[in-house]
């Protein structure tokens, strides 16, 4: 610890000046006296021990403000202007009254091909809360299925199902991942979620909900395999789609919403590791994931809304 003894003897004497200043008010007949003795006490200062001082304290000084950047300007994360995504997708039979995956004796069922996100308008929505503002966005995604009924085996009936990749929202400035489980309608409540979040000490919240329904599909008429025994291998192709609409809530001067897309897509059907997705909330979107949902840089893309 450093000590100033320039500083304290100041300070002694200024301490010793108001007292002279009062006396001077009193009976003049002491003025002599008290002259002499602010002498003697300027003299013993300039011999004063430094031991016995005190510190200069600097109250002026305040503590540094760290400014946080946003989390996608951190990681030089560029924007889309596209608005049509091919990406993988799974399907696999199905038994809808246990919701679970379920294998059918003599039934196979497999993507053609890739799937097609199609994005739509973002539009403005009417808001329930002073100070905030709320826009929708559609989107649907259209995927063709070969479905593959070896009659031979076949004994029962079978349902199947597409796990189709979907768009996600993510905070521009701290990359939160915002996952949610879909609804199949809109409740009373309104918003699904309300996610708060904290940047450079301001605190601010999202609400949304995404409502999901199976689109029209379309099937093809039945094929036979005419170099099987038998013609026994039968087969058909069913285009499928599913329908998005998402509701946003931001504040009024909040320009951070970013719409996420994960073009490495679903490859596996895997309806647990789906939902275990779709519930790990408060992700950042290049953190590792062992469901291969991570949005890695090479294998993203990603449009702010505030450019749509």
């Amino acid at each position: 610890m450093i000590f100033n003894k320039g500083k304290a003897v100041a300070l002694i004497l200024a301490l010793a000046m108001p007292a002279l200043s009062l006396t001077a008010c009193g009976d003049t007949a002491t003025d002599t006296t008290q002259t002499e003795d602010t002498a003697k006490v300027s003299d013993q200062a300039v011999v004063t021990d430094t031991d016995n001082d005190a510190p200069v304290v600097d109250t002026a000084t305040e503590a540094a403000v760290v400014t946080q950047d946003a989390y996608f300007e951190e990681n030089d994360i560029s924007f889309s202007s596209e608005r049509s995504f091919t990406v993988p997708f799974a399907a696999d039979t199905y038994d809808p009254e246990n919701l679970e995956y379920k294998e059918y004796k003599g039934v196979t069922v497999k993507p053609e091909d890739k799937a097609v996100i199609t994005l739509g308008e973002l539009k403005p929505a009417k808001c329930d809360k002073a100070g905030y503002k709320a826009f929708t966005l559609d989107y649907i995604v259209t995927g063709d299925i070969r479905v593959t009924v070896d009659t031979y085996d076949y004994d029962e009936n079978y349902s199947y199902e597409p796990q189709f990749p979907h768009v996600d929202i993510v905070d521009y400035y701290t990359g939160t991942l915002l996952t949610y489980y879909p609804s199949l309608e809109r409740t009373e409540e309104g918003y699904d979620y309300i996610d708060k979040l904290t940047f450079n000490n301001k605190s601010y919240e999202i609400a949304y909900y995404n409502l999901e329904k199976y689109g029209d599909y379309t099937e093809s008429d039945w094929r036979i395999d005419e170099d099987a025994d038998d013609s026994r291998m039968q087969w058909y192709d069913v285009t499928v789609s599913e329908e998005h609409t998402m509701e946003i809530r931001v504040p009024e001067d909040y320009d951070g919403i970013v719409f996420a897309v994960n073009l490495n897509g679903i490859k596996e059907y895997d309806k647990g590791a789906f939902f275990e997705y779709m519930g790990n909330k408060k992700r950042l979107i290049y953190e590792e994931d062992p469901n291969g949902y991570t949005y890695s840089p090479d294998a993203s893309t990603f449009i702010r809304a505030s450019d749509y």
